[in-house]
């Protein structure tokens, strides 16, 4: 889920950033366009106040041609005065458009070249024509008063082209004007397309996101379920069903099995099975054939048919695609196979989503097993391998809290005649060693259901449910026989034996709780001591099948039982 997010909010972060470079650059458009804008307003309006100034200088050009007409026509003075003014404003006024045409080349040339020609036409006509009037000679107005002068024509197309200046000028301000349109439009029609974009994107993101999210969220249900389900499983087998179910509803396996090795680590059985997959018990050997196990990580033949594919020994299928993934808690646990019919691929989030189900699998069996092993340990004596006092306590105290109103308990109460003389003879690793013989020969009386235990140092308790005195005496006389006739071997050449002697107690008949029942198994053990050792005593009432003489009376070892010197040291007295 992580790497998902992590890769839709890269691809997030390049939506917000191409979003924020459209509007920067869109920014950037509207701010040049809009300087470009003003100077295209300022040259509108200086254009426009050179063709007024235009309007002008023609104006003052008809003027000056009419005032010379009609001092030709007149001599009228006043006509000169209107001439002169004429030209001198004709002039102001060409200054004028001289100065608001500094940045157009082509006008400026225009306003030259009729300022020139205007010039040329009153220096070569109008100003001799009012020479030749002052003149008074008619011989000398001859000239001017033929027609129309030829300057004339020169100053009409000084005009005309000063027109088509002005309106060049005004064509390319008209052109800039729709440059500067078409150019707020494209940024515009492209800051909207990158945000309409950004927005589809994001929409698509977001949706693919939430997608991504239900998986997750159905991924994260199931492994909920799953591991609630380990938390109450009973035993390895529960966990391994469980965790193929949860296999199953994740990835919808066609088949799959879960091999799990059993607590002797000697050969994996099928603990779990969907959609009928045919399942062996497998040796170690043949478990370790799996590609999963080889490789120690989750292996995947997304299509057995396909060349040079790897086929497991384990689930020998042709076609399709199986995933093989070990089940490891610190060593191997076991395997786990899943198939399907049809090849497919298995993405990185769902390989990674199977590794993690199947680790909280490993996991859980790994640790049920070092708990019951820690369990053990801890109710286990290390010297002996049977149970300790602690266990043996609330073992009794559960068989008489549950038993039924004349159901009979038995408790015996051992002790090893003379073990510290053993010890001191033979050394403490020869004394662990009849410790062991003696457990041995405890488990070879014991029945199922019975317990037996080590109490402290020599001193063991044997625990009978549902056994009458007389059948416990029995019993304590069995285990005094056998104890008495096993030969402990403690180095080469040198054996040795050992006795107990046993103290019986019995529930109802003479106690109810733990503490009394132990109490009285303890004296009658003492009593056995007392009368001399290696013989069993019950002080109880005498019960059907129990001779109270017999119980209480001294059991005399064999006379046969010393083997000599070299095979038998330090008979138990």
């Amino acid at each position: 889920m992580r790497h998902g997010i992590s890769r839709s909010n890269r691809f997030l972060g390049a939506i917000a950033g191409m979003t924020a470079l459209a509007i920067l650059l869109v920014g950037f458009t509207y701010a040049f366009t809009e300087s470009e804008r003003l100077d295209i307003q300022r040259d509108s309006s200086q254009a426009s106040d050179l063709w007024a100034a235009a309007d002008r200088l023609a104006s003052d050009v008809n003027a000056q041609e009419s005032a010379i007409d009609d001092y030709l026509f007149s001599a009228d003075p006043q006509a000169v005065s209107r001439f002169e003014a004429a030209a001198a404003d004709e002039t102001s006024v060409a200054a004028q458009m001289q100065a608001g045409a500094v940045n157009l080349p082509g006008l400026d040339s225009a306003i030259t070249e009729t300022e020139n020609a205007t010039a040329t036409w009153r220096s070569s006509f109008a100003r001799p024509a009012i020479a030749a009037v002052e003149a008074g000679g008619g011989t000398s107005l001859a000239p001017f008063t033929r027609g129309s002068s030829p300057d004339e024509e020169p100053v009409s197309a000084a005009f005309a082209e000063l027109t088509v200046q002005l309106n060049v000028v005004e064509s390319d301000l008209r052109l800039r004007d729709d440059a500067l349109s078409a150019t707020r439009t494209a940024a515009t029609a492209f800051g909207l397309g990158v945000l309409v974009l950004s927005a589809v994107l994001s929409l698509w993101l977001v949706r693919r996101f939430g997608r991504t999210l239900e998986k997750d969220a159905l991924r994260s249900g199931i492994l909920n379920q799953f591991t609630e389900a380990i938390s109450f499983a009973a035993d390895d087998t529960a966990v391994a069903k469980a965790n193929l179910e949860a296999l199953a509803l994740l990835v919808h396996p066609d088949a799959g099995v879960t091999h799990v090795l059993n607590h002797s680590q000697d050969r994996a059985v099928p603990a779990a099975i969907v959609g009928g997959a045919v399942a062996e018990v497998l040796s170690l050997q043949t478990l370790s054939t799996c590609a999963g196990m080889i490789r120690g990580s989750m292996y995947v033949s997304s299509d057995l048919a396909a060349p040079l594919s790897v086929h497991c020994p384990i689930y020998p299928a042709e076609r399709g695609t199986l995933a093989c993934v070990p089940l490891v808690s610190g060593e191997a646990i076991g395997a786990i196979h899943l198939y399907w019919e049809r090849p497919r691929a298995l993405p990185v989030e769902i390989r990674r989503s199977v590794a993690q189900f199947v680790a909280h699998a490993a996991l859980a069996i790994g640790n049920r097993r070092l708990l019951g092993a820690l369990r053990g340990q801890a109710c286990t004596d290390a010297r002996t391998g049977l149970a300790n006092s602690r266990t043996f306590d609330r073992a009794l105290e559960n068989a008489l809290a549950s038993r039924t109103a004349d159901e009979p308990i038995a408790v015996l109460m051992l002790d090893l005649d003379h073990f510290k003389d053993f010890n001191d003879r033979h050394g403490h690793p020869s004394g662990d060693e009849a410790l062991r013989t003696f457990a041995e020969v405890l488990r070879s009386c014991m029945r199922d259901g019975d317990l037996a235990a080590r109490y402290g140092g020599e001193e063991f308790a044997v625990l009978l449910p549902r056994v009458d005195p007389a059948a416990a005496v029995t019993i304590a006389q069995r285990i005094r026989a056998r104890t008495e006739s096993t030969i402990v071997s403690l180095a080469p050449g040198i054996t040795d034996r050992i006795t107990v002697s046993i103290g019986v107690a019995a529930a109802p008949i003479q106690a109810l709780e733990r503490i009394s029942l132990l109490r009285i198994a303890d004296e009658a053990l003492y009593q056995a001591k007392a009368d001399g050792r290696n013989r069993v005593v019950y002080l109880g009432e005498a019960a059907p099948g129990l001779d109270q003489t017999a119980a209480e009376a001294e059991i005399s070892p064999p006379a046969t039982d010393r083997a000599g010197p070299s095979l038998v040291q330090g008979r138990g007295e």
